[in-house]
């Protein structure tokens, strides 16, 4: 960076950090307390600690530290959970799935692995616990279970958030919305990388911060069998994170981001080494607007990004390729890992929310490099990211997306300022002190047609995949907590539950993320949302609606099923935050099992090979709570061919879901689970209004009571009464 920006735009910009800057001390400013962060007090959060609505509590003072590796000393490692304990609540989630028959077959393997193999392997499974070699147990095992994958990452793996539009139609232009949204991008990373950025907690529980350094600067490189993470920094890489295998470091400095633009690459310095001398929002304009310029002049480009749609085993060879056919190759592929982050500026101008879904989540396969993280910015300004799973999860990335967000409101710039300013530019050929790097690729006939190939795929693909968004404003959590007193999350995965059971019949394995951040390198465990009290509820629900009641009883069977059902969610999702779940720690004892067979005297034990074990991880529907009011939508693809993905966010006055299937059947279909969903919602709303101490707290004043809506009031009826009495008498 050699020249000076425009005096114009360094004072405008001046003015812009000076609003940014007050409106973050008293907005933006990222809480370490457990109160609704203000002046966003109607959101029902679920990552920062909220996973459910009714978790706020009175605020607590915590100690701030803004050094990852001094925080990080502070949390715990994630324990390995009780042999008995976890097999008792693995045979209580087979109870809706299975016949009579396969739970008494069920409960026999459950029996013979507790007196046999089990606690064995458990002994492993806690010396690993122990083992400084590993910062948390689980932490290998969960990353090759991305890591490994080889079909496709778009749809399959990686999920989208969709940005809020810009409460000023003036600043809905696609160079503004970029410019500032990428700008909040980076400041964000500026506070990590200069150590002021404010750590997670969740009440005085301080929250893993790994996560955080592979959101800027990390890409996933295809290999065979098995991918890998290379994260670029110069940062000081220590303890925990430099004994972890999830990802190899480069220790170079990322100060670049790549922008697509019709599938030309080009790349610009956004800031110098340690975060400083950061771009302003102006020369973003005008960078970007210059990408456009550029790629408008020389006409499409070679769609290479499609590799990154392939099944992962062939992209690895077809990188190889690359590679080989020219040095210029691997200096664009380098150049594409190392960026900060990844810029779409997409063709599309999506008007309906399932358009922009589709367009977040997998597009047409071009202008995308799915193996980073991506942000999508559309003709019409409407916005997303759409993110690369393997290197972190939603309770990570939903705060950068946040303060992008909260950023671009006050930072974003209308048309007109937009325009002026590139005006300038243009006229006098200064004012930027960088330079925009177009990217080159050396392509030869074998490449070309593995793009055609990949391209084939993949529209087969998006076409398989049907997408749909309920944006239910009927009530929200705010309804839920007051009127409901229930736990939103709760509530609305019981109606996801009961949607699915008129469907077909049925409740099957259901999946719900809970964050195990309170942990050293914790990701998630599973919350089994189909449980025994929601399958009662469920099969309560295609009775008569309210009136069903069992002999002598008062209450409607529905309502105290309805708040068993929640309880019981409750409970499961308590114990999952708290790495007391299932799934994670039957993952443990089998991968101790296969890593090491030769060395036991024993085959896999039958519990891994019966039919509840099969049954209860194949998740037919697969679910996460993940909400902000910079969002307005957030999804992901279905884990199973015959399965659905519902992602959801629970706001004060509304609640948003989007629901994802592949089309392998009628039955299975996102747009019928949206339709009855919404129905659902209403059928719960109705038995939480059937409650008759609710009735009876809530009854109407007296001066609403008519006698007749054509007659006197009742006050008046009584005292024409009287007075005939008295002249009766007399």
């Amino acid at each position: 960076m050699i020249e000076q920006p425009l005096s114009d735009v360094v004072s405008e910009q001046s003015e812009q950090d000076a609003e940014r800057k007050a409106f973050e001390d008293s907005v933006i400013k990222r809480h370490s307390l457990t109160t609704t962060p203000c002046p966003f007090s109607n959101d029902v959060r679920s990552v920062f600690g909220w996973t459910d609505a009714t978790e706020y509590h009175e605020e607590v003072e915590v100690e701030v530290v803004t050094k990852i590796p001094e925080h990080q000393e502070k949390i715990r490692k994630l324990p390995v959970p009780g042999l008995e304990e976890t097999v008792e609540m693995y045979l209580k989630t087979l109870e809706p799935l299975l016949t009579a028959d396969e739970f008494d077959h069920a409960e026999e393997e459950a029996k013979d692995f507790l007196e046999n193999a089990g606690p064995i392997l458990q002994e492993k499974l806690k010396k690993r616990e122990n083992d400084p070699r590993f910062p948390s147990w689980l932490e290998p095992w969960w990353d090759d279970s991305y890591l490994c994958g080889r079909d496709p990452i778009p749809i399959n793996v990686n999920y989208f958030f969709g940005f809020e539009d810009d409460k000023d139609p003036d600043k809905m232009t696609q160079i503004g919305r970029a410019a500032s949204l990428l700008h909040g991008a980076l400041l964000f990373y500026q506070k990590f990388r200069t150590e002021k950025l404010d750590m997670d907690f969740e009440r005085q529980q301080p929250l893993c911060m790994s996560q955080i350094r592979r959101v800027f600067g990390a890409s996933r490189i295809p290999q065979i069998d098995r991918d890998k993470i290379i994260t670029y920094t110069k940062q000081g890489v220590k303890g925990a994170a430099l004994v972890s295998k999830t990802s190899e470091y480069s220790f170079t400095e990322p100060t670049d981001v790549v922008v697509l633009v019709g599938s030309k690459f080009f790349s610009f310095n956004v800031m110098g080494e340690g975060g400083v001398d950061m771009v302003t929002i102006p020369e973003l304009e005008v960078l970007l607007q210059c990408c456009v310029e550029q790629s408008d002049a020389v006409g499409p480009g070679v769609p290479v990004e499609l590799v990154t749609t392939m099944n992962r085993d062939e992209w690895a060879k077809v990188r190889e390729k690359l590679i080989i056919t020219s040095e210029i190759n691997r200096n664009t592929l380098e150049l594409i890992q190392k960026a900060l982050i990844i810029v779409v500026l997409e063709d599309m101008a999506p008007t309906y929310d399932e358009e922009l879904a589709r367009v977040l989540l997998h597009g047409t396969g071009v202008n995308r490099w799915f193996d980073k993280h991506n942000l999508i910015i559309c003709k019409n300004g409407r916005a997303g990211i759409n993110f690369e799973h393997s290197v972190g999860d939603g309770a990570t990335t939903l705060r950068v997306a946040d303060e992008m967000y909260k950023h671009s409101l006050v930072s974003g710039r209308g048309k007109s300022q937009i325009e002026e300013t590139y005006k300038e530019f243009k006229a006098t050929g200064k004012g930027l002190r960088t330079h925009i790097n177009p990217l080159r690729w050396v392509i030869d006939k074998h490449i070309e047609n593995c793009l055609r190939d990949a391209y084939t795929g993949f529209k087969t693909a998006i076409l398989g995949v049907e997408t749909q968004i309920l944006q239910f404003k009927q009530f929200g959590g705010g309804f839920i907590k007051t009127v409901a007193k229930m736990s939103p999350d709760a509530f609305v995965q019981i109606a996801i539950q009961l949607a699915y059971y008129k469907i077909f019949g049925k409740n099957d394995a259901t999946y719900e993320a809970a964050s195990t951040r309170s942990y050293l390198h914790g990701r998630t465990e599973v919350v089994r949302s189909a449980t025994t009290e929601v399958w009662n509820f469920c099969k309560a629900c295609c009775n008569t609606a309210l009136t069903h009641r069992h002999a002598g009883q008062k209450v409607p069977t529905q309502l105290g099923l309805l708040r068993e059902a929640v309880d019981a969610h409750v409970d499961y999702m308590r114990k999952a935050k708290d790495a007391h779940g299932v799934d994670r720690h039957l993952l443990g004892l089998r991968m101790i099992y296969e890593e090491a067979k030769e060395a036991y005297d024993f085959p896999l034990p039958a519990l891994f090979r019966g039919v509840g074990y099969r049954r209860s991880s194949h998740w037919s529907v697969s679910t996460s709570h993940c909400g902000s009011s910079s969002l307005m939508a957030f999804g992901f693809g279905p884990v199973v061919a015959e399965g659905f993905g519902v992602g959801y966010m629970i706001k004060n006055s509304s609640i948003s879901l989007t629901i994802t299937s592949n089309a392998v059947n009628r039955t299975t279909s996102a747009g019928i689970l949206s339709c009855l969903i919404e129905e659902s919602l209403m059928h719960l709303k109705s038995i939480v209004l059937s409650d008759p101490a609710l009735k009876k707290a809530s009854s109407h004043p007296s001066s609403l009571d008519f006698s007749h809506p054509t007659t006197h009031t009742d006050e008046l009826l009584v005292e024409w009464l009287r007075a005939g009495k008295r002249h009766a008498v007399e």
